[in-house]
């Protein structure tokens, strides 16, 4: 007896984990968001876009999981939970049938409006690659998504030939002014507090406006049950936390990154000693009847001390975005009533002018928006904004800038599905445009033909509008790095209006086999309208207006391979072109982020209940520049050699008629978690540029002090390792 007695003493306290996967009964296909709760007990976890979760720990022992989701039948299983071991388990639930005489349940409504790609949580915390862990630098494994000019080390993107500021990221329901951390390297969105990343590259929906080429919603994360997640490496630190308290849910994030342990503010500076944080908060709870309340903050803080040449400089940036929403669900009909307030502020001391430049964005306004399922067949979708968006600064003059406009937009869409195989999509938006005397109308069309359960084929058609001063979207520190000095002094003279882009869009999303699905899509992006201008002999600009016009068409594929012992993976291609007249120049010429062919692979791979791994692979063609061919020195008194080095005659190709070599490049992550151990850790190792190709981003060729003419290059990523840990409680 008292043997048996030390046998159950010892027993006590032990406890094994619980390792599964959840999947449709009929298909196969992994079921995501399930809910898997220990029953009689407080743990629970809900299940990844694989349809995979891990549960614990749990006492060792007998035990029951009960899984549900609001799509399929409950089901309650019985598991031994064997002492500092695992216990697997696999789910098959049964499609939930609502028998009701009469109403067919199946919505006839046409869910797949427009063109949107997705990027699961899971994708973003195993894609290897990201170095920085964040969920706007994942666009870039999206096709038609070029890095900007800068290269690499900055996170801003261009889609299908557009510019960098032609493009909106969203959290939620607030669209963040300045989503960046100083010069773009990173966004301020922490991966751990996002469930998905919804990319719009082209006909999006017409509540969004003010941009030509892109919109990005991160979605929040909702958890059944309250976790919380961590982790650190030589580039960031972060922490998170996403919970409820009954029917209040709430998140929280902190994260800090240092990427000048790797290479300094732009690989610049004797003295570099920067400082990057983000701070996201967000709570929902009920305050009426059907309505709910909720209160997101999301700010950015900056700050670089560096000694450039010889002389020390600080810059600051900071911005914050904040919203309060009022949700309301009355069944068939849901509304938000959204107040708004974002700012965006830069500081640089000494200015490469005068003392300190200083310049503080802000915009603000009251959005409301209306859902409604009329019928089965008829869904509406309509809202209005009304805002003020203003400026204040004294970048490039020592005369402090000050201009604020009003903003406002109405719009309507209408889905309708007719019949089961078909369903069109109309929309309109009424918008005055900030920063231009433009009022305009922007109608939007998409006709979607569901041939089948593995064919569904789209056509859609937008057109949208942009204010010519979008460049402020970008960071202020681009003004001085980019060298946008022309289009601040067009911003402080007001003269030009909004530019404008054509979307026709035809694509066909079709599924292969049970684990293989795909899309193709083709499109034309028409620019007009687009700023131009000459300069004087002074330097004076003259001839302002919107006379430029161009056109950028592509076809992208994308194939993704849902989980098959271990294995998952997806492909994505693009082959584009651009041309556009803007500017100063008058001549038709590539787009620099026009790279032609573009392919993306990312493969992964799980090693029983601990081990993973993800590799992925870019190559692109490079960027059009133009060529230098030779320099001249005009005959004259003094001779040949007078203006050596300073030739007035620098004798250049055709505009942007050679590229840049082609580019590729290798990333590895390996990850272990150790789920026995306290806060759940995982440790990984990840490895960018594996075989350390130097991978030119820009060409610059220039006249040297001999007057040789010298080729410049900046370069992409080099071999950087990484060590990091992390964990979730």
């Amino acid at each position: 007896m008292f043997c048996n007695l030390l046998t159950i003493i010892a027993l006590v306290g032990q406890t094994g984990l619980v390792r599964g996967t959840v999947a449709d009964s009929a298909s196969g296909e992994a079921v995501a968001g399930a809910s898997i709760v220990l029953v009689g007990g407080a743990a629970g976890v809900s299940t990844g876009e694989n349809g995979a979760f891990v549960l614990g720990p749990l006492a060792a022992g007998a035990c029951r999981l009960a899984v549900s989701h609001i799509a399929f039948e409950p089901e309650t299983v019985a598991v031994d939970v064997p002492a500092n071991g695992v216990a697997k388990v696999a789910f098959r639930l049964r499609v939930k049938v609502i028998p009701v005489q009469g109403v067919d349940v199946t919505s006839r409504r046409g869910e797949e409006k427009v063109s949107v790609r997705e990027i699961s949580s899971e994708q973003l915390s195993r894609n290897a690659g990201g170095f920085a862990q964040d969920p706007v630098r994942s666009l870039s494994f999206l096709p038609g998504v070029g890095t900007s000019s800068r290269g690499e080390w900055s996170g801003t993107y261009a889609v299908r030939g557009g510019e960098t500021d032609e493009s909106s990221v969203w959290f939620g329901n607030t669209e963040l002014l300045w989503p960046y951390h100083l010069l773009g390297f990173s966004s301020v969105i922490n991966p751990d507090i996002v469930d998905k990343v919804s990319f719009y590259p082209s006909v999006f929906p017409s509540r969004y406006g003010g941009v030509l080429s892109s919109v990005a919603v991160m979605k929040p994360k909702k958890l059944a049950h309250g976790e919380g997640f961590w982790a650190y490496d030589p580039m960031n630190m972060k922490g998170a936390y996403v919970g409820n308290l009954g029917d209040i849910d709430f998140l929280a994030s902190y994260r800090r990154t240092f990427y000048y342990v790797i290479f300094g503010p732009m690989g610049a500076g004797t003295n570099s000693r920067p400082s990057y944080s983000d701070l996201t908060g967000q709570v929902s709870l009920p305050v009426y009847g059907p309505h709910r309340l909720r209160v997101s903050v999301v700010n950015g803080t900056d700050h670089i001390v560096s000694d450039l040449l010889g002389v020390t400089e600080e810059m600051s940036e900071s911005g914050t975005s904040m919203s309060a929403d009022v949700e309301s669900n009355f069944g068939s009909t849901q509304s938000d009533l959204t107040l708004y307030s974002s700012s965006h502020d830069f500081t640089l001391t000494p200015s490469v002018w005068w003392g300190t430049a200083l310049t503080r964005q802000q915009e603000y306004g009251l959005r409301w928006d209306v859902t409604s399922a009329l019928t089965d067949e008829l869904e509406l979708d309509c809202g209005a904004e009304y805002g003020r968006a203003g400026f204040a600064g004294n970048l490039l003059s020592p005369v402090k800038l000050e201009r604020a406009d009003n903003t406002a937009a109405l719009y309507a869409a209408l889905g309708i599905r007719p019949v089961k195989w078909a369903g069109l999509d109309l929309g309109v938006r009424y918008e005055d445009v900030r920063w231009a005397m433009d009022k305009t109308v922007q109608p939007r069309a998409v006709l979607s033909l569901f041939l089948g359960d593995h064919l569904t084929v789209k056509a859609g058609y937008r057109r949208h509008y942009q204010d010519s001063y979008s460049f402020l979207r970008n960071s202020c520190a681009s003004f001085v790095f980019d060298q946008q000095y022309d289009d601040y002094r067009l911003f402080e003279s007001g003269a030009l209006g909004a530019k404008r882009a054509d979307h026709y869009s035809v694509s066909a999303e079709f599924k292969l086999s049970r684990n293989l699905k795909g899309s193709l899509e083709g499109y034309v992006k028409s620019y007009s309208e687009l700023p131009t201008w000459q300069t004087d002999a002074q330097g004076g600009i003259i001839n302002v207006g919107n006379q430029g016009l161009g056109t950028a068409r592509g076809v992208e594929l994308v194939l993704e391979h849902a989980p098959i012992a271990g294995f998952s993976g997806w492909l994505t291609y693009a082959l584009a072109s651009c041309r556009k007249q803007q500017g100063t120049d008058t001549m038709m010429y590539w787009d620099t982020y026009d790279r032609r062919h573009s392919l993306n692979f990312v493969l992964a791979k799980t090693f029983g209940p601990d081990w993973s791994m993800t590799a992925t692979f870019h190559l692109n063609t490079g960027a059009p520049y133009t060529p230098l061919l030779y320099t001249q020195t005009p005959n004259g008194v003094g001779g040949a050699d007078l203006n050596h080095g300073h030739s007035p005659f620098v004798i250049v190709g055709e505009k942007n008629s050679a590229r840049v070599p082609l580019y590729h490049r290798l990333d590895i992550k390996l990850s272990r978690e150790l789920p026995n151990l306290p806060l759940h850790p995982h440790m990984y190792i990840e490895i960018l540029n594996v075989y350390n190709r130097q991978n030119a981003y820009n060409l610059i060729q220039f006249e040297d002090r001999d007057g040789e003419i010298v080729t410049g290059q900046s370069t992409g990523i080099a071999f950087i390792p990484l060590i990091g840990i992390g964990g979730r409680f």
